[in-house]
């Protein structure tokens, strides 16, 4: 069991603007191991998957939904044992977030910071030196780099994002993102056109096989409203059947898949989709 511990840290805010809201600067210490800020840092780094906070507190943390229970569930251990598997020379690949593990995690978010700062994302009075927490700064500098680069803005360095950043120099190149802009619910529109579409039926099946089961299972609690660990996962050519834009449930589990699609994922779908 972690010892868990919290500091009292002063949070600065500026004005800047997230969805219309103010955000924080990145807080001033980082001697903060709590499970909801492990959970943002592997949220932050591309290990876990994230869920958007309808009421997030921009003072103190990137728009991911979080918990503070303790870091036993299954998504949270196979996010740990994901991390460590990418630095197993240094740790041991068991699912526990124990010190050895958090000082490497600190490690990386300080090192994905600095080299932000260096590339001119952020600033060390938008980001402290040395404070690796995944907090808003951190979020919004990760995206302006994404778009600089022409890559899905969603705020989450994956560790071949983090290898881009580690280049001397970067190629300024905004491209226009067709693929990874799309819109779920147009396509569903399209679909309920022509529900027998083969191209549609394919591209969706086709999805199903490349989409996470840990998400696939969250998708599933979202379009039935449930909570279960081990739920029976539902088809994608059933949400799109039985998609009713009325039911929240539906236009929840929707959106939830949208976020999770990669730009490679997204053109995979769209060839199929669009395949005559």
């Amino acid at each position: 069991m972690l010892d868990l511990f919290i500091s009292t840290y002063l949070v600065f805010v500026k004005p800047d603007t997230l969805n219309r809201s103010l955000v924080a600067k990145e807080v001033k210490s980082m001697t903060v191991y709590s499970p909801e800020v492990i959970r943002h840092i592997l949220i932050g780094l591309g290990y876990l998957a994230p869920e958007i906070d309808p009421k997030p507190d921009l003072t103190k943390f990137a728009p991911w939904k979080r918990n503070n229970n303790s870091l036993t569930d299954d998504p949270t251990e196979e996010a740990i044992k994901k991390f460590q598997k990418q630095y197993s020379q240094k740790l041991l690949v068991d699912g526990n977030a124990n010190s050895e593990t958090r000082t490497v995690m600190e490690d990386t978010v300080q090192g994905l910071q600095n080299r932000l700062k260096f590339h001119g994302f952020a600033t060390n009075a938008e980001i402290p030196p040395d404070k690796a927490f995944y907090g808003p700064a951190t979020y919004l500098a990760v995206k302006k780099f994404q778009k600089s680069q022409g890559l899905t803005e969603n705020g989450i360095a994956t560790i071949e994002q983090r290898q881009i950043l580690q280049q001397s120099s970067l190629t300024n190149k905004p491209q226009p993102q067709p693929q990874s802009q799309l819109k779920l619910i147009d396509l569903w529109l399209q679909f309920k056109k022509n529900p027998q579409n083969p191209s549609y039926i394919a591209a969706l099946n086709n999805l199903q096989q490349n989409i996470p089961k840990d998400v696939l299972y969250k998708l599933t609690n979202k379009w039935r409203g449930t909570n279960d660990q081990n739920p029976e996962i539902v088809k994608l050519t059933n949400v799109f059947t039985y998609y009713d834009d009325n039911n929240q449930n539906n236009r929840d589990a929707l959106t939830y898949l949208q976020s999770q699609m990669t730009p490679v994922i997204s053109q995979a779908f769209l060839s199929l989709w669009n395949k005559k």
